[in-house]
């Protein structure tokens, strides 16, 4: 057989070879609540500044993937990070992409869970399962916003509404502080999730077993409690549904069923140079990391 047509075989036959597709252990009680057409959004309410929630929405991403859904991830980050995010999704110098993405100055804007080593982390596992499924899709959904609680609310609903009109989205997966995602509110204005229609958001606390979060409050930037602990105590990993949390406006939760450890923010040098950190060593947080 002359050579050109060896070439053209072998080319035909690669090409019948399916994508490596990526794998997870997937999530427990995911494919019974969540990945059904009813379910168009999944909004993940988390305490920013963990190393388990990032991890633990990576599985349900590949999870979503696995049973067969066209996914769009929704973070909790600056709509100007987006030429970051797809060059970190598909550039072949990872590492180049990388620095990119820590030297945009919106990334440096909250030294919490947002700009995390886990959170990179998470980015990263999200490129790799693009290499497999590649009409996943990343969107920093939060939009400029004016200085207020209520307008930031606001603007992070647009941006999920944005999101979910994207591409041949079977379901949205969005993560960001669980005030975000009640869908109804605990204050005077609305909350983000409160502005979808209810019927089209499956909203999820992510609750632990006590442990640390790296947070950004008025004491400063550090590890502390992470408060948001779960009811039942001897609750394994999974997603439940739970009415009991309904009156804080979600549906269920995604259990970690483990303590929590805090994940600092993947760029060190800066942090250690921010006044927030400093505060923390200074003040209330000294004895913490």
């Amino acid at each position: 057989m002359p050579i050109f047509l060896r070439c053209i075989l072998l080319c035909a036959l690669v090409s019948l070879i399916p994508l490596a597709h990526a794998t997870c252990s997937g999530v427990p009680g995911a494919d019974v609540l969540l990945w059904k057409p009813a379910v168009p959004v999944v909004w993940v309410g988390e305490m920013h500044g963990t190393v388990e929630t990032p991890a633990a929405f990576g599985d349900l991403v590949c999870d979503a993937l696995e049973h067969g859904k066209n996914v769009t991830v929704g973070l909790e980050l600056g709509s100007e990070l987006q030429p970051a995010l797809d060059s970190l999704l598909t550039a072949r110098d990872l590492e180049a992409a990388k620095r990119q993405l820590l030297a945009t100055p919106s990334w440096h804007m909250f030294f919490d869970g947002r700009s995390s080593e886990a959170m990179l982390a998470l980015l990263i596992r999200l490129r790799e399962y693009k290499a497999s499924y590649p009409l996943l899709r990343v969107v920093a959904i939060e939009k400029p916003w004016e200085n207020s609680a209520a307008a930031k609310e606001t603007a992070v609903a647009g941006g999920v509404r944005e999101a979910e009109k994207q591409g041949a989205t079977n379901v949205l997966l969005v993560l960001t502080g669980n005030t975000h995602a009640m869908k109804h509110s605990p204050a005077t204005y609305p909350t983000a999730a409160s502005l979808l229609p209810a019927s089209d958001v499956f909203s999820l606390l992510v609750t632990a077993r006590g442990g640390n979060a790296w947070q950004m409050t008025e004491d400063g930037c550090g590890a502390q409690p992470n408060g948001t602990v779960d009811k039942v105590s001897t609750r394994g990993f999974g997603v439940y549904a739970d009415t009991s949390y309904s009156k804080y406006g979600f549906d269920g939760v995604l259990a970690l069923g483990k303590p929590t450890t805090a994940s600092s923010p993947a760029d060190q040098a800066a942090v250690a140079q921010a006044g927030c950190r400093k505060q923390f060593l200074a003040g209330a947080g000294s004895t913490h990391n």
